[in-house]
């Protein structure tokens, strides 16, 4: 059976199109590597989950941060931040759940973000614990 190269191309570029959707183009799920998580950290009930992240690189980088219960839920969601480089920015998660952790999606590279999780008092700054994302 021979296909017209018309009808081939159209079916092709229609495929690659539903691929594209499907795996992150238009705000699906990110490309493959460009996610940093870190390990969960517990908490007490009356502290909050911090998640942190820093641009270390020498270009602009788009970042979201998600705060996640141990079960992968969101707890808290910041997205579409621009950090500059040596920029830090945050999120913080008020939650009954004592156990979590933290994905920052990086549209552009992870390579140059440092992220961090850490528990600490709701009316204090300090950490009490903190782990570094991989």
């Amino acid at each position: 059976m021979v296909i017209p190269y018309k009808k081939l191309f159209v079916a092709t570029a229609f495929l690659v199109g539903l691929s594209s959707a499907a795996h992150g183009a238009g705000g699906g799920n990110p490309a493959p590597g460009r996610e940093i998580f870190t390990p969960t950290l517990q908490k007490a009930d009356t502290e909050v989950f911090t998640c942190r992240a820093v641009n270390t690189g020498k270009l602009p980088n788009a970042i979201d941060i998600v705060v996640l219960s141990s079960k992968g839920v969101p707890l808290e969601t910041q997205k579409s931040v621009l950090l500059q480089p040596g920029e830090t920015t945050s999120d913080s998660s008020k939650t009954k759940n004592t156990i979590g952790y933290c994905r920052v999606t990086a549209k552009t590279s992870p390579n140059n973000i440092l992220v961090t999780l850490c528990s600490q008092p709701f009316t204090n700054g300090s950490c009490q614990a903190a782990v570094t994302g991989q």
